[in-house]
């Protein structure tokens, strides 16, 4: 395995268990430890500690890194560059999505309302659900923004569902979206896209806001 794919594969394990709070904030994660963890060298374990540094997730220390807090200012950005991109490439998008999209999606949205489903499973459903659709803009550098946006904010929905709760409004949200997709109704599609973020958006802050006023 070459470096380069073995510092993605080590990136990509990282972020999800940062992601899932496997690994809380202010975990320290040392270069020599996640490299025996991992049976690799330290160089790829660097890597893949910079390129979570650049995400936001941790903080890099020497030859350590420490886990970032989940933060209201991120969220806050996080949510309105999704909120501003987001509707746009779903707009774009819905004229091509084609029967096969839309059994899919119906399929996901089927898994996502099982109440056995883990969070784990049910972040990845919701997110191979939206990009059913996104994916189809036809705008790569614009997928791209929103992939790498949806990738950071995987903490936060964890937080959503494992932690606030208060989720219930997602499903139904999801089913007026695929409705709008069904119709070919691209601008009620967007503007229930940027509405079911925004209400993520409002449940996580008003959570994050309240629990800061009384550690204040």
């Amino acid at each position: 395995m070459s470096t380069e794919s073995a510092a993605a594969r080590v990136a990509g394990s990282l972020r999800e268990r940062v992601s899932s709070g496997q690994l809380l904030p202010g975990t320290a994660l040392s270069q020599a430890g996640l490299a025996e963890e991992y049976g690799v060298s330290r160089i790829p374990v660097r890597d893949a500690l910079q390129q979570l540094a650049s995400e936001g997730l941790v903080e890099l220390r020497g030859a350590t890194a420490v886990v970032t807090p989940l933060s209201i200012d991120d969220l806050q950005e996080l949510y309105e560059l999704r909120e501003a991109v987001e509707p746009v490439a779903t707009r774009l998008a819905v004229p091509r999505v084609g029967r096969a999209g839309i059994t899919r999606m119906t399929h996901l949205l089927a898994v996502m309302d099982d109440p056995a489903i883990g969070p784990g499973t049910w972040v990845e459903t919701n997110a191979a659900f939206h990009a059913e659709v996104y994916t189809l803009a036809g705008r790569p550098r614009m997928i791209a923004m929103v992939d790498q946006l949806r990738r950071l904010a995987d903490r936060y929905i964890y937080f959503h569902l494992d932690v606030v709760g208060q989720a219930g409004h997602l499903q139904e949200e999801h089913r007026q979206i695929l409705d709008a997709v069904k119709a070919q109704e691209a601008r009620a599609a967007a503007e229930l896209t940027r509405a079911h973020l925004a209400s993520s958006h409002a449940v996580v802050l008003d959570y994050l806001l309240t629990q800061e006023r009384d550690g204040a």
